[in-house]
């Protein structure tokens, strides 16, 4: 007779996503909820996830005609993002799902979990395995909407006030941000000397965008200065990229908490992680969130995670 105990049992997919994009769509509750299914006649209505070591996981998954239901959820052991997942299920059996880049939009998915001992292990290997093909149509379908190319027209432009570095300014962000350039430069003429005091053929102006946000900087004079009062978010998914965006834009500037910072020309940005704000929701863990954070300069993930 055929033992189930303790039998390793691996489902895997290729998914056409970057990894922090599969990341984030496996780990939401509410990207949870539309993927978490084996057949269509099945859905989730109820999702939980406390992700970090000691936090809980909670799918409810029910027939949709309400013959049939359960709760599938476990304690997390082991959480490193963008990487790999571990829980332990109530019946004390173990799952592991490793995530691994294969390109910058490709991601090999591999769940490891150990069998029941009541139904059929083929029977269990192919419920686990639609799931994930299930997830996969998912994250492919996202990314598609998400990462198609946009022709856009901002609605509003910020406009920069500096005194002589409008230029210098300009091409100093769009060298940090990807999908960036440089527009229209606009320069002082003759007329209006007497007003503006700009000698003729100084920049006046200079339009430039930030991964598609459009941006002008205005040569004003000494006159205004920026404050913390307004500042720029960027939402990052990773660790490299909040690294990525501290050190660049912090050249010559200088360092805040809680992810602010002043770059060289006195603007203020927030390099802030994407997850923050789920993690703020949560009302079970949101006061150890912000205790964590409010200590931090630059933000680091995985100190959040484990908060």
């Amino acid at each position: 007779m055929e033992t189930m105990e303790k039998t390793a049992i691996t489902v895997a997919a290729t998914v056409n996503a970057p990894v922090q994009k599969v990341w984030k769509l496996w780990t939401t509750p509410e990207d949870i909820m539309k993927w978490n299914n084996a057949s269509d006649d099945w859905h989730t209505p109820k999702s939980e996830n406390d992700l970090r070591v000691g936090g809980n996981v909670l799918a409810r998954m029910e027939a949709k005609d309400g013959s049939f239901g359960f709760d599938f959820g476990g304690v997390y052991t082991d959480v490193k993002t963008n990487e790999l997942i571990a829980y332990t299920l109530g019946d004390e059996r173990t799952v592991k799902i490793t995530f691994s880049s294969e390109g910058p939009n490709t991601t090999r998915v591999v769940e490891v979990f150990e069998a029941e001992s009541t139904n059929p292990i083929e029977m269990q290997r192919g419920g686990w395995q639609a799931i994930l093909d299930n997830f996969k149509k998912y994250a492919e379908l996202d990314s598609k909407s998400t990462t198609a190319p946009r022709v856009t027209t901002n609605k509003i432009t910020p406009c920069l006030w500096f005194d002589r570095q409008a230029e210098d300014a300009a091409r100093f962000y769009t060298s940090i941000f990807k999908n960036s350039e440089i527009g229209t430069i606009n320069r002082y003429g003759k007329e209006g000397f007497e007003f503006h005091g700009m000698p003729e053929g100084t920049v006046l102006a200079v339009s430039f965008k930030l991964d598609g946000q459009s941006f002008t900087a205005l040569n004003g004079g000494p006159l205004f200065k920026f404050s913390e009062a307004i500042s720029f978010q960027i939402g990052c998914e990773t660790q490299d990229e909040i690294d990525y965006f501290w050190s660049k834009l912090c050249e010559g500037g200088e360092e805040g908490q809680c992810g602010w910072l002043k770059d060289k020309f006195g603007l203020s940005w927030q390099v802030v992680p994407n997850i923050l704000s789920q993690l703020l929701s949560d009302p079970s863990r949101s006061g150890r969130v912000m205790q964590t954070f409010m200590q931090m300069k630059k933000f680091d993930i995985e100190k959040l995670l484990r908060a």
